[in-house]
This record gives C-alpha cells, sequence and structure tokens, in this order.
C-alpha cells in the first residue's frame, strides 16, 4: 500500500469504530462473539444435516432390502395385497410390469450428491439384485424413488421420504442460541462499563484538579489497579497543593520584602531638591513597583485562584471600557446580555490587558462579544502596525516583549498576554493572535460555554 492510500484507510478506521473507549470494547466483544457463534452454529447445523442424512439412510435402505426380499420370497398371485399392505405415507410401493426408461434414471442418479445412499442400497440388497435409481436423496431434499426387479420379471418401485420436522429448522436451538448471545453482550456492556467508568472518573477527576486543586479526591474503592491509581493521583494532587501553597508563602514573604525597600526609594525620592532627578528616579520606581506587582500577581495565581460564578459579560465588557474612560479610544459592539458561568475578576484582568495592548501598539480597541457554536468569542482589534508572523505566539511567553526597548512606556514588562493565556486557560478555552488583512492585530479568546 502506498502512501496515499494510508490516510483513506485510516479515515475508514476511525469512522467506523466508536470515539468512546466504552463503545470501541463493546463493539469489538459483540462482533467477535457474534462472529464465533455464527460459525459454531453453521458447523453445528452442518454436522446435523450431515449425520441425520448418513442416519436416514442407513434406516431407509436396510427398510428398502427387508421390503424387497419380503414381497420377492412370497407367491405372485399374493404380491399385489402385500404391496398395499406394506405402503406407509412416508414410503409407498407399487407393482410395475415395464423396466424404468434407464436414460432418465441415469440422468437422476448423475445429478445426486453422493450421500452415500446407492451405496448402501447396493451393500445391502448383494450383487445379485438388479435395481435402478430414479431419484436420489439430496442435502436439505431428502427424497428418493427406486425400482427393483422381482423374481417374475415385474419391477417393484418404491418411493419415500422422512417426516419435513426431521430436516427442519431447530428453532428451539436457535432461540436457546439468541438468548444466550443476549445475555452475553449484556454482560459485555456491563463489564465494559465497569472498566472504563475508573478511567472516566480519573479524567474527570484530572479535569477538576485543572479547575481547582482543592477539589476532593478521588474515591480509593474498586479493584486493587484501580486503587493504586487513585492513590497514586490523590498524592499527586497533594503533592502539587503543598507546592503551589509553599510558592505562596515563599511569594508573600518576598513581596513583603520587597515592598519595604520601594516604599524607602519612593520617599527618599521625594527628599531630592533636583525636579528633574526627583521625576526620574519616582518613573524608575513606579516601573519597579509595577513590575514586582506584575510578576507576583502572575506567580501566585492571582488571575485565575477564584471560584466560577454566573456573570453578565456584556456588563463586564462595558465596565473595562468605561475604565479607560477617552473617548473613542474603545469601541464595544456586543449583545444586550448574555451569562456566562466564568471567574469575573480574572476575566476583568484579561479584557483589560488585551485592551491596554490595543490601545498602547494601534492607538485605539475595537472590542466584539458574541456567541459562536456553543462558545463565548471576544475580539479586541487595534489599528496598529500588528506583529511578525512568528511572534503571534512568543508573545503569550512569560516577559517576552515584541520590541527591543526596555522602556515601560512601550515595551511593558511581558507578562500581560501571559496572564490572558492564564485565564483562557482556566476557563477551558485559548487565545491567539493574528494579523488583520486590512492592517493591524486581532486578539481573539474563545471560552466555551459549560
Amino acid at each position: 500500500m502506498n502512501d496515499s492510500q494510508r490516510p483513506v484507510t485510516a479515515a475508514w478506521y476511525v469512522r467506523v469504530l466508536p470515539r468512546t473507549l466504552f463503545g470501541r470494547i463493546v463493539l469489538l466483544l459483540t462482533v467477535g462473539l457474534i462472529g464465533a457463534q455464527v460459525i459454531g452454529a453453521s458447523i453445528h447445523l452442518s454436522e446435523r444435516f450431515r449425520l441425520l442424512s448418513s442416519t436416514i439412510s442407513g434406516e431407509f435402505t436396510q427398510q428398502i432390502a427387508a421390503v424387497y426380499r419380503t414381497i420377492n420370497s412370497q407367491p405372485e398371485s399374493a404380491r399385489a395385497s402385500l404391496v398395499a399392505s406394506l405402503s406407509m405415507p412416508r414410503m409407498q410401493l407399487a407393482l410395475d410390469a415395464n423396466a424404468p426408461d434407464k436414460r432418465d434414471a441415469q440422468a437422476v442418479q448423475t445429478s445426486t450428491t453422493g450421500l452415500g445412499f446407492e451405496q448402501r442400497l447396493a451393500s445391502v440388497l448383494g450383487p445379485g439384485v438388479r435395481w435402478q435409481m430414479i431419484q436420489a436423496p439430496e442435502v436439505g431434499h431428502f427424497k428418493f424413488e427406486v425400482a427393483l426387479e422381482l423374481s417374475n420379471g415385474q419391477w417393484l418401485r418404491i418411493n419415500g421420504a422422512p417426516p419435513p420436522e426431521v430436516f427442519g429448522q431447530p428453532w428451539h436451538a436457535i432461540i436457546g442460541l439468541s438468548f444466550m448471545l443476549l445475555v452475553i453482550v449484556l454482560l459485555v456492556i456491563i463489564v465494559a462499563r465497569s472498566t472504563v467508568r475508573p478511567l472516566t472518573r480519573l479524567a474527570q477527576a484530572a479535569h477538576n484538579v485543572a479547575q481547582d486543586l482543592k477539589h476532593p479526591p478521588l474515591p480509593e474503592d474498586g479493584p486493587s489497579e484501580v486503587q493504586e491509581a487513585a492513590r497514586a493521583f490523590n498524592a499527586m494532587q497533594k503533592r502539587i497543593r503543598e507546592g503551589i501553597e509553599e510558592r505562596e508563602r515563599f511569594l508573600a514573604a518576598v513581596s513583603h520584602d520587597l515592598k519595604t525597600p520601594v516604599t524607602r526609594l519612593r520617599l527618599r525620592a521625594e527628599m531630592l531638591t533636583d525636579t528633574r532627578l526627583r521625576q526620574e528616579i519616582g518613573n524608575d520606581v513606579n516601573e519597579l513597583q509595577q513590575l514586582i506587582d506584575d510578576a507576583l500577581d502572575f506567580l501566585r495565581g492571582r488571575s485565575v485562584d477564584e471560584p466560577a460564578q454566573p456573570i453578565d459579560l456584556v456588563a463586564l465588557v462595558e465596565s473595562v471600557a468605561d475604565d479607560f474612560g477617552r473617548a473613542g479610544e474603545v469601541e464595544v459592539s456586543a449583545p444586550d446580555s448574555l451569562r456566562f458561568n466564568g471567574k469575573p475578576i480574572a476575566l476583568q484582568r484579561a479584557l483589560r490587558n488585551l485592551v491596554d495592548n490595543a490601545i498602547k501598539y494601534g492607538e485605539r480597541a475595537r472590542l466584539e462579544l458574541r456567541l459562536d457554536q456553543g462558545a463565548v468569542v471576544i475580539t479586541v482589534d487595534d489599528d496598529g502596525s500588528g506583529l511578525p508572523a512568528e511572534q503571534l505566539d512568543a508573545v503569550f511567553e512569560p516577559f517576552f516583549r515584541g520590541e527591543s526597548s526596555r522602556c515601560r512606556d512601550t515595551g511593558g514588562t511581558g507578562l500581560g498576554l501571559a496572564i490572558v493565556r492564564l485565564v483562557a486557560h482556566s476557563h477551558g478555552g485559548k487565545v491567539h493572535l493574528t494579523n488583520r488583512p486590512q492592517g493591524g492585530l486581532r486578539a481573539e479568546m474563545v471560552l466555551p460555554i459549560s
């Protein structure tokens, strides 16, 4: 198979199999069981027909030989009445003065399926009896007609067939097999569900921990393998939570220790008599204070460490636009109302960062809020020069700045977009930047509605 055929085969394979592990287990086991049962039933029925045909062939050949010898041993005058008395619904006898047509008998005999009926009859009758097979039995249609020459030259014609129920379908066996198959499929569903449920519960716990590290631990029950996985997951959650708590205590201490010298620097700058030097030092102190606040805020995760609650996104967006105050810098396009279950402080912080970047680098911000396929989409456009394509993803990294200047007024601290991405991920969403064809940059944040 060449490379061009592999994607087609893979796509067909993906379309046939269910997406869930539970569905795949049930489908594969059910198909395997049904296939095995069908093959086994086919072999059983085939063997059943073969054994029945062999047994009935033996019984009929013995009866034909016995009837022939009985009639042939009687006087010619008594044969007609004996033929009439020995005839039965399943094996009828008749006397015929003329021999059967050999051509027709040979044609019929050639078309038989070789159940061994002729060989058995020849063996039972012996070599001294002339006979012709007019109609030989076949599989599924066990009906025969044979002619035997009597001692006086007459021909004894015997045709017969077993009762139809002998070769009928064994419905009781088929019903029993179907019931057994149904029970097995139900057991497969139960076993597959019990096997997949711990994995589903573990996946849900992982999602919950991603949203809230204080989420209750997993119950450590079920089979030993499941208990071990739950214990490992709970231990991992505990270590992560303890590590974050230790980091928060460390950052609290660092924050306290940094604020004191920064405050002293600001006070000493105010005591300078040189106005120009006082202003420059004050700007440096303000930049240092902002950098410390942004870094500590990002490292603490304050932007995402809050409970989710129902909020009106339209009101939140309009409040962010009003915070900038200057007319014409922020345009808002939003529906009348849009309810969303999210973290209001974190979302406000993220929107402020996006709007602030749009105004700083593009002179104005156009903010749009809409619903699109079960998700909230927030876009912020500006009229700036955009970004090089290789920097559209890199700007979300902490402390990355798109321009080489270290000036606070143009370069920033490099944490604004990192916080935006952190907020989007905390809501199960994503954020990305694109250069607009008409110029400027577009920031789009997509938040799924849960």
